[in-house]
């Protein structure tokens, strides 16, 4: 029994670190996001999520948004609801995010964000 046990703990361990390694895919901190855009956090989650792919999908942007919260799940439309805020936001900066029919959303001029990670 203690067999079973010490390896379900492994797994569990195994599965949290996948879990968090895919979390930090879909919201990397090596995102540059101004101050000046005024973001809310999770108006952030979502540019960062943009900005780091050529195209996020609904669900990409959903998972971005509520991984932290698994038991609160919204509806899809909570996506257009914040790449419109973000628009708004963005465009005094010039900043352009476009939408891609039927897949989801791109930001123009996306790798002007991302910075490399730095090594210690």
């Amino acid at each position: 029994m203690d067999d079973l046990v010490q390896a379900q703990q492994r797994e569990i361990a195994m599965l949290r670190e996948r879990v968090r390694q895919l979390e930090h895919a879909l919201s990397p901190s090596v995102v540059a996001i101004d101050m000046a855009w005024q973001l809310t956090s999770s108006e952030a989650r979502v540019f960062a999520c943009l900005a780091t792919r050529a195209k996020a999908t609904k669900e990409m942007i959903l998972q971005a948004l509520y991984s932290d919260r698994p038991d609160d799940a919204p509806e899809p439309k909570i996506v257009d609801v914040f790449v419109c805020k973000l628009r708004k936001k963005l465009k005094p900066f010039g900043i352009e995010i476009t939408t891609v029919w039927g897949q989801g959303y791109s930001l123009a001029d996306r790798c002007r964000y991302v910075s490399e990670p730095r090594v210690a």
